[in-house]
């Protein structure tokens, strides 16, 4: 199936050219990027092949000579410039360029990353427009790395920060977080509509337009990307084993992931077989009496319930007090690299 194709067009040349790079960077879309500098040689293109959508300048689409429906375009994001002054007899009023096409705008001047903001709005909103795009599929095998500690506050989200950095520097890579009422997005300082929650659905609901519900969710920091969590403790005990093995499975064959990290918590249903399912899991160690005390309880429970091989296999991790950023990233690489991650 050919990628659909997706059409800049603004007689700036400049400005035409960084928008082409930009896309061709950060919108992880399998679309096909065309960038015109001339609206004749636009309309030329769109005589040939079909235009999944179009991002133009104001300006561009006043020298269309062609209704953009006519050219079987059924969806433009116009670039508005708010300093240009257009008289009306430089061309057709807009309404009547468009015809019945799904158009929005932006101003031309917003940063790179709304304009491809809006452009997965509009992949959300006409879904069919878009059922062939996707993301760069991967072989369906990857690594999953899980941390879990029953000490609370040991520093595991910000070990799994780290060790998502590193990772990120070697493959594409994902975090999942499951912390009730979780600070993370504070710590990252993002903000987002959706969350893991949301990111389930789709993948039980959507699962041909997954990959582009996954791109609007998801947030990117420190070169690698991570799901917001669940706001409440009800939401994340509905997030059991088996929804998350199939949602990691479509992470990986269909977006081409090649990590996925899952901070954990109590919460999930199936603790113990999500520990299992993970090729690694990391258990942070403690040092007072209770802490000590509440870690062999857990190798306990595990061994009483048949989940021996996890304490075998698990790898425990004691990370220094007072641990700054560099003592904790330097504590994630040996950690991967020793175990041949």
């Amino acid at each position: 199936m050919s990628r659909p194709v997706l059409a800049i067009c603004d007689t700036e040349s400049r400005y035409c050219g960084r928008l082409d790079e930009y896309l061709r960077k950060n919108l992880n879309l399998s679309f096909d990027i065309h960038a015109f500098t001339q609206v004749k040689s636009l309309e030329e293109f769109a005589g040939k092949k079909l235009i999944s959508l179009l991002v133009i300048a104001q300006s561009a689409v006043q020298e269309l000579k062609t209704r953009v429906s006519e050219s079987g375009i059924k969806n433009i994001l116009i670039l508005d410039e708010e300093l240009s002054v257009i008289r009306e007899d430089e061309g057709l009023p807009e309404e009547n360029l468009l015809g019945e096409v799904n158009a929005e705008h932006i101003s031309k001047f917003s940063p790179a990353s709304e304009i491809v903001c809006h452009i997965l709005d509009l992949c959300v909103k006409s879904p069919d427009d878009f059922e062939s795009v996707g993301i760069r599929r991967g072989d369906g095998k990857g690594t999953v790395i899980g941390l879990y500690s029953p000490i609370g506050r040991c520093g595991q989200t910000a070990l799994a920060l780290k060790m998502c950095e590193e990772l990120s520097k070697h493959g594409k890579t994902l975090l999942l977080n499951f912390d009730n009422f979780s600070p993370l997005p504070m710590i990252l300082g993002s903000h987002t509509e959706g969350d893991i929650t949301d990111l389930l659905y789709y993948s039980e609901c959507e699962k041909s337009r997954f990959c582009i519900y996954l791109e609007k969710i998801k947030q990117s920091i420190g070169g690698f990307d991570y799901i917001p969590p669940a706001a409440t403790a009800m939401q994340i005990k509905e997030i059991d084993n088996e929804r998350l093995r199939s949602l990691i499975k479509l992470i990986f064959e269909e977006c081409g992931y090649e990590n996925v990290v899952l901070d954990l918590s109590d919460l999930p249903s199936g603790l113990f077989d999500i520990l299992r399912f993970c090729n690694k899991v990391f258990t942070i160690t403690g040092k007072t009496k209770a802490e000590i005390y509440k870690l062999r309880r857990y190798e306990e429970v595990l061994s009483q319930n048949g989940y021996e091989d996890i304490c075998a296999s698990g790898i425990k991790v004691s990370i220094p007090d007072g641990a700054g950023d560099k003592e904790l990233s330097e504590c994630a690489r040996k950690l991967l690299y020793a175990e041949e991650i």
